[in-house]
């Protein structure tokens, strides 16, 4: 009965994705050609809740690049410094129990959902969210937005000198 209320409320849990806006943004300039690769959302595991990511996609100003998401766990390198690991993952039909442990601690029990962007033509391209299918616990599929970093990608050939948050 609390929980009926509370999400009437509007005080759902947002869980997978952030309840905030995006906290950071990148700025890339690159060759037409090349890839970025940035980490855009983290999801941390939680104990006995089972998430199964059925799809995923980057909403933004894309036209004249592909996009391609993946899911990586996050690791500490020799410096104690969190880091995305090497190895990536389709994302689409990720349980994310395969992927990290939950009753670990922070950052072995989070996921990062990297996203790769390859300009094809000049352009200013921007992954601004991501939209995820997905089922909790068995759950009917639910869809939702959200992110944690802002990615731009300002391609030409030769890359640009420089990519800022000043459109143009």
């Amino acid at each position: 009965m609390a929980a009926a209320l509370l999400a009437g409320c509007g005080l759902q849990d947002p869980y997978p994705l952030p309840a905030e806006p995006p906290g950071d943004a990148t700025f890339h300039p690159v060759a037409v050609g090349e890839t970025v690769t940035e980490a855009v959302l983290f999801i941390e595991a939680r104990t006995a809740t089972r998430l199964e990511i059925v799809s995923g996609e980057a909403i933004g100003t894309l036209d004249g690049a592909t996009v391609e998401l993946f899911a990586s766990a996050l690791s500490e390198d020799e410096q104690g410094d969190i880091v995305v690991g090497d190895e990536r993952v389709e994302l689409a039909g990720l349980r994310l129990d395969d992927l990290v442990d939950a009753r670990a601690d922070a950052p072995a029990n989070t996921v990062a959902i990297v996203a790769e962007i390859t300009p094809s033509e000049p352009g200013r391209y921007v992954v601004s969210t991501v939209r995820l299918t997905y089922r909790i616990n068995g759950a009917p599929e639910r869809d939702g937005e959200g992110m944690d970093v802002v990615v731009t990608v300002c391609a030409d050939d030769p890359a640009p000198s420089e990519c800022d948050d000043q459109p143009g």
